[in-house]
């Protein structure tokens, strides 16, 4: 019989130190690295957002004037904020009803299934870019698609401005933001509804559970904690889209579709106030903060 090798033996030990030591070489670049790529912006915003600073001159410390003249003076920033709170909202709720009924549909055998699975997923594989034109094209007043069908169909005879009045161009850019990010909400909760086992449905089935039930004690307690995983995603990729709505409309009109990071460009940018747009940019993370924190104790007594 072969004889067995004791695991404490010296040159398993060296072995087992060599494959530690190989391990935390090749973790030290990333060690080094990271903090650069995340510390140093951030921090380089933080103290710009303290300083009164434009392109071509050094900045003049103003310590919190800048968060105070955003919460006190600035008369926009409140519409920015409520455009973000509904735009992000507004978008997330709509894209997991659309999502998780997806989910349920492609989770059933049906014929075809396959193939549908792979189309359902273009619109989160096509660039943020190409979306934003697409439908910038779709929703304009004189040559847009939505339009053309309208008068062709003789539902009005003048068609609507859809990017042009304020709560049309709001119902726009949260329309297609939805189009573009509700896939990514099916294929991540079809993946949590092909983990759960049919034996668990087959038994509410013999117990006379009907579907509406089978729906409430079964399916959505399975995939709950996925489900909040993917909106804490979705709020926070929501709360900085920037090329959708910029190429959309620009954050107009009237600053009705402005969001932070719209406005906080359009500061920096176009107004040359690199520490007010820092400062705008910087109010959103204790929101974020904030919506994190109500929701990782719910997720965490999931995963228990």
């Amino acid at each position: 019989m072969p004889r067995r090798v004791r695991s404490d033996t010296p040159l398993l030990r060296s072995i087992h130190f060599e494959q530690s030591t190989f391990g935390v070489f090749l973790v030290i670049p990333l060690i080094v690295v990271l903090p650069g790529l995340l510390l140093y912006p951030m921090i380089s915003s933080v103290l710009v957002s303290l300083q009164a600073k434009v392109i071509g001159s050094p900045g003049r410390y103003v310590g919190l004037g800048n968060y105070v003249e955003l919460l006190t003076k600035d008369r926009v920033f409140l519409e920015v904020f409520v455009n973000t709170v509904i735009y992000a909202v507004a978008s997330v709720v709509f894209k997991l009803i659309l999502g998780f009924a997806a989910a349920i549909f492609l989770n059933e055998r049906v014929r075809g299934q396959n193939v549908f699975r792979g189309w359902i997923l273009l619109p989160w594989i096509i660039p943020t870019l190409v979306v934003g034109l697409m439908f910038r094209w779709m929703f304009d007043q004189t040559g847009g698609v939505l339009n053309f069908l309208i008068l062709k169909m003789g539902l009005m005879k003048i068609p609507p401005a859809w990017l042009a009045e304020n709560w049309l161009a709001k119902g726009a850019v949260i329309f297609a933001n939805v189009w573009r990010g509700f896939p990514f909400f099916m294929i991540t909760i079809l993946a949590g509804l092909q983990s759960i086992s049919p034996e668990l449905y087959e038994a509410a089935a013999m117990d006379g559970a009907r579907g509406g039930q089978r729906m409430r004690f079964i399916t959505i307690p399975a995939v709950r904690s996925v489900i909040l995983v993917v909106i804490i995603l979705s709020i926070i990729w929501t709360f900085n889209d920037f090329e959708l709505l910029w190429v959309m409309t620009g954050g107009g009109p009237s600053y009705s579709t402005h969001i932070f990071v719209t406005y906080a460009y359009q500061l920096s940018f176009e107004g040359s106030r690199f520490g007010y747009a820092s400062a705008v940019s910087l109010i959103t993370t204790p929101l974020l903060v904030i919506f994190i924190l109500l929701l990782l104790p719910r997720l965490m007594r999931d995963e228990e």
